[in-house]
């Protein structure tokens, strides 16, 4: 029982030291609707509750701060993809003027693009194009999301620089 009490205490102090930034998260992924805002910071808590016991006590207030914010976005994400489930099919009869892109040409252009990345680099370009979020392809490869992001970041500047070059030629 008094380690329930202390597990209470220890999350409450932690809302209460990140109560500001779980609102100015939520307040910017809502596009400033106030609804929309209170439900997701009411999701941010459900899920640090959730989670809590992952977070260990001696960390680091920077590592806590982190950790908050993984949390949150692992909620946005969650609910994204919730979202995208129901969303109606949509007409698209009045874009029939566009050309579709040929995605077998698109296909072998990032193939083509590919292999001139590191083997690493390759794997993690392959779980890209499955669409897989940052989070899904941090657990498949055991690293940290912010890792992936920076590591994306880099992949995908690389193939871009990688592509004007050949058009250039």
């Amino acid at each position: 029982m008094a380690d329930d009490r202390t597990k209470y205490e220890r999350y409450d102090l932690l809302v209460e030291r990140h109560r500001r930034l779980i609102r100015k998260l939520c307040w910017r992924r809502s596009s400033g609707d106030e609804n929309l805002c209170d439900d997701l910071v009411q999701e941010c808590y459900i899920a640090l509750w959730e989670h809590f016991d992952s977070l260990r006590p001696e960390v680091h207030a920077m590592q806590e701060t982190a950790w908050v914010v993984w949390q949150c976005r692992s909620v946005f994400s969650h609910r994204k993809r919730e979202s995208e489930k129901d969303l109606p099919s949509v007409d698209e009869s009045h874009y029939d003027y566009l050309p579709a892109p040929d995605a077998s040409e698109t296909r072998e252009l990032l193939d083509g693009l590919a292999r001139t990345l590191s083997l690493d680099e390759q794997r993690l370009f392959a779980l890209m194009r499955q669409d897989l979020t940052d989070l899904e392809i941090a657990e498949r490869l055991g690293l940290k999301p912010r890792t992936i992001r920076e590591k994306q970041r880099r992949i995908i500047e690389k193939l871009r620089q990688e592509h004007l070059n050949a058009t250039k030629l």
